[in-house]
């Protein structure tokens, strides 16, 4: 008798929820029948709101309480409108109308603008984490960037947690005008849509989309999550990094018509500019709580944004074609390419597959590429709890090969994968044909002291436990002594950029304790080789794997 009377509750209770509300769904096209995606709709000053789908489909629950109040619809390009409950309630599709005036053009002089990357440019250094709902895709989160009196917005990027798990997500970015510290008012006329696969650092390209500004001293820079497709068996999980601060950098909204809220912190964004310096600039180092950085970081991190925007914009890296091999606590992701003589490619220190994109189709056309995710990077799965080193790495190598039966192999590996592939090397001659590393080192002590500081303070404040694992495997590892580079008799080619992370006396030393290696260092190149000079770089192994 009780649970009856528990569920003819629960019946009523539902019943009067539902009635409680009215739920109103539609589709929202331009004066040219084209369907609107992304567009926004919403009653002021309060949590009701909705967006439309990449179809301009919208779906959106008003509260009896809210019938009495107007839904906004908004959309970048168009005007906005304002509709009653009735009204939408009765005609839920609704058209919009082109904006007649845009914002006023900015031209620059033909002088080349001076560049700069303004916000948190250093390796991600993390101590919290900004959640995204789901369920509700008409959340805003972003910063507030201070920029110069003519500024051209170039790239805008920003730190994806690693603990994040989603096959793929789909982003809007939105840029407003700043009044009284907050977000004021939309500055685009169009959609900015990003797609990514991966996390850590992700890079947005603006240079298409004209983004030029006069007399703004303040930008506000926001992310939505508008659509996504989750990991089979696997909870979704997406979040922005951030790092503690003072100022109230951190801004929030629930949807478009309500009221932006601030909280302190900073999130790990930046925008790389060009700007025309005229009279004193609004720019202060002192709201990103950094100091400038040199030429050498920038430079490297435009050039890692960049490559790696480019590579997930290709098939690889998300192939359908593409497989698992089950391991011990791991689940590795690997893609086959091509045929011939095995050729394996392994990623760096929070690499994807993708970040080879422009070498997987030039090696394919000679070799049997396989491209492999590394434990707990890009697709592949790590159960274990434990730290680990290299060795566990090559280890993993070991049983990929003999899984995929493919006896003696060639190995190129970048950064961390170098690494692995002299560990697996000193310990399976017999498996390796020859091998390239591009930017290896066989000790902490062969890495920069500002970038090893800057992992330390990495690992000290990051309460990330996958990151710390990853931080950590460079902090106290590699150990490679020289008895071990001495077991490795094989051809050996020992690549590094002229501006590398790695100290150059550090690859040269490595090179000489091989008997068997041949030493290049790539000009005008850092630590990003595959993505600065591709060119150069395939030929240059190319012609050594083919000698």
């Amino acid at each position: 008798m009780k649970l009856k009377l528990q569920f003819i509750f629960f019946l009523l209770l539902s019943f009067f929820l539902v009635k409680s509300q009215t739920i109103i769904q539609g589709v929202i096209k331009n004066e040219e029948n084209k369907t609107l995606s992304y567009c926004a709709i919403g009653i002021k000053d309060t949590n009701v709101g909705a967006i439309t789908d990449e179809r301009g489909f919208y779906k959106i629950s008003i509260p009896n309480e809210f019938q009495n109040e107007n839904v906004i619809i908004t959309a970048e390009g168009y005007l906005e409108q304002t509709f009653n409950f009735l009204e939408l309630k009765e005609n839920p599709n609704v058209i919009l109308k082109f904006k007649t005036e845009n914002i006023k053009e900015v031209f620059l002089t033909a002088k080349k603008l001076k560049e700069k990357t303004i916000g948190q440019k250093s390796r991600p250094i993390i101590t919290f984490s900004k959640m995204f709902d789901k369920n509700v895709p008409t959340i805003e989160q972003g910063n507030i960037f201070e920029i110069y009196k003519k500024t051209k917005l170039n790239y805008f990027s920003f730190h994806i947690i690693p603990s994040s798990k989603f096959e793929q997500i789909t982003l809007k970015l939105n840029i407003y005008s700043v009044k009284n510290s907050l977000p004021d008012r939309s500055i685009l006329n169009e959609n900015i849509i990003f797609k990514t696969s991966s996390t850590g650092w992700q890079i947005i390209d603006l240079l298409k989309y004209k983004l030029i500004f006069n007399n703004l001293d303040k930008i506000a820079i926001t992310l939505q999550l508008v659509d996504y497709n989750p990991i089979d068996n696997e909870d979704f999980v997406f979040g922005i990094s951030a790092k503690k601060s003072l100022s109230e950098n951190l801004i929030f909204k629930y949807q478009s018509q309500s009221q932006w809220k601030k909280s302190e912190g900073t999130f790990l964004t930046n925008i790389n500019v060009g700007y025309e310096k005229k009279g004193q600039t609004n720019f202060d180092y002192k709201i990103i709580n950094e100091e400038p950085t040199e030429n050498h970081i920038e430079k490297e991190l435009i050039s890692f944004y960049k490559g790696r925007e480019a590579g997930i914009k290709t098939i690889y890296g998300r192939n359908t074609n593409g497989r698992y091999i089950k391991l011990d606590h791991a689940k590795i992701y690997y893609e086959e390419y091509g045929s011939g003589e095995p050729l394996i490619l392994l990623e760096g220190n929070n690499g994807i597959i993708s970040d080879f994109y422009n070498q997987i189709p030039y090696f394919t056309k000679q070799f049997k590429v396989i491209a492999i995710d590394t434990r707990a990077q890009g697709k592949s799965l790590d159960f274990a709890k434990n730290n680990y080193g290299y060795e566990k790495l090559a280890d993993d190598l070991l049983q990929i090969i003999k899984e995929l039966k493919l006896g003696k192999v060639n190995i190129v590996g970048w950064s961390d994968g170098g690494i692995t592939g002299l560990i697996f090397n000193a310990k399976n001659h017999d498996l390796v044909n020859k091998l390239v590393t591009i930017g290896a080192n066989t000790n902490p002590q062969g890495v920069k002291d500002e970038l090893m500081q800057s992992i330390k303070q990495g690992y000290e404040n990051s309460k990330d436990e996958k990151e710390k694992r990853r931080l950590n495997l460079m902090i106290n590892y590699p150990n490679i002594t020289i008895d071990d580079l001495k077991k490795i008799k094989n051809p050996v080619l020992i690549l590094a950029g002229d501006d590398d992370d790695i100290k150059q006396e550090h690859t040269v030393q490595i090179a000489e304790m091989i008997d068997n290696a041949k030493l290049e260092i790539i000009e005008n190149s850092t630590h990003n080789i595959p993505f600065e000079q591709p060119g150069i770089l395939n030929k240059k192994i190319l012609d050594f794997l083919k000698k």
